[in-house]
């Protein structure tokens, strides 16, 4: 998989503390030609959660090198106990668009491989039609085309299993998305791609995005800590009436209030125990009530603590304990 390079939009969002385990995983997004596949040992991880949704399904991987993918070494070697009705394989060469992609498609009495007309750009018309056909497409694409995708396999209602940034729920259009309840994050992360060459690279903040169900998505988050006599540990922001709770382990199970926590939230969130009531920087226009003051000249829309800038925060309160004056849009 090869990620272009573009600008950082989100740097100004994260504060000092948080940079640093970022900077690695924002380099690798942004390098030129730069490759990671995912590992066999993540996919499994995360498609083995879905099995009965597969059955008699037809299976479609745009963006892949059948010959390196390890989505296609997956559902070649399950397709029998997958019980699919067809696996479609698709190469994307992002670098030339001269290459022709191929095709590789395989039920349970043939396998074939044809040439493709273009490059297997998945935005073409030809990969489009490749698209349409499939019951379930399920991929990792190159991270600046990652809403491009999502576009795609919403607009022909399909479902859906693929590796993006964590960062990509906050883009609008995704995020609209969570909030109709037509997508959220899988049960795990994926943690290690490999380059081309072999080499290992260990990354964070990089999910599954689906609209597939698991018996592991309903399960409730258990909470343990008390606000009670710990009110230090949950600090208010300088500029929002907000609290912040670092890690969704952390979420106190007496305080009703509303919280801010970090992305990897979402990883955990069961819309009948949270409602999501926005992103840090959307509170301003949607909840000015809970706004102290501009803390910064350049009209941060960020929450800041302490005077630092935090990375984006999800705003959510507990579904018993929705406060009245807050006028809630979208719910879950």
């Amino acid at each position: 998989m090869n990620h272009k390079n573009q600008l950082n939009q989100k740097t100004n969002w994260m504060s000092n503390k948080e940079k640093k385990p970022n900077i690695y995983f924002m380099k690798a997004k942004y390098e030129i030609d730069d490759e990671f596949y995912t590992s066999y040992h993540e996919i499994k991880k995360e498609l083995d959660d879905y099995k009965s949704h597969f059955k008699g399904k037809i299976v479609v991987c745009p963006c892949n090198d059948s010959r390196k993918s390890n989505f296609y070494k997956y559902f070649r070697i399950n397709f029998k106990n997958l019980e699919l009705k067809k696996l479609i394989t698709t190469t994307f060469n992002i670098n030339d668009v001269n290459l022709k992609g191929t095709k590789i498609e395989i039920t349970n009495d043939s396998a074939s491989e044809t040439q493709l007309q273009g490059n297997g750009d998945f935005r073409s018309d030809e990969v489009k039609e490749i698209i349409a056909q499939g019951d379930i497409i399920v991929t990792n694409p190159p991270f600046s085309l990652f809403r491009d995708l999502i576009d795609i396999v919403e607009s022909y209602n399909k479902k859906f299993l693929i590796v993006g940034g964590t960062y990509s729920i906050t883009y609008k259009k995704i995020f609209e998305l969570y909030e109709k309840g037509k997508i959220w994050l899988g049960n795990h992360q994926v943690c290690i791609f490999t380059r081309p060459n072999g080499t290992k690279k260990r990354f964070s903040n990089i999910s599954w995005f689906t609209n597939l169900k698991s018996i592991k998505h309903l399960k409730p988050i258990k909470l343990t800590k008390r606000y009670k006599n710990n009110e230090h540990k949950y600090p208010e922001y300088d500029n929002y009436k907000v609290i912040e709770v670092t890690s969704y382990k952390d979420i106190p199970i007496d305080y009703y209030g509303i919280i801010g926590v970090p992305l990897t939230f979402f990883l955990r969130h069961n819309p009948a125990q949270f409602n999501i009531l926005g992103c840090d920087f959307q509170i301003k226009e949607k909840y000015p009530e809970l706004v102290k003051w501009d803390y910064k000249e350049n009209n941060t829309k960020s929450a800041v603590l302490n005077g630092q800038e935090m990375f984006t925060r999800i705003i959510v309160q507990r579904k018993s304990g929705l406060m009245p004056r807050i006028r809630l849009q979208n719910q879950l």
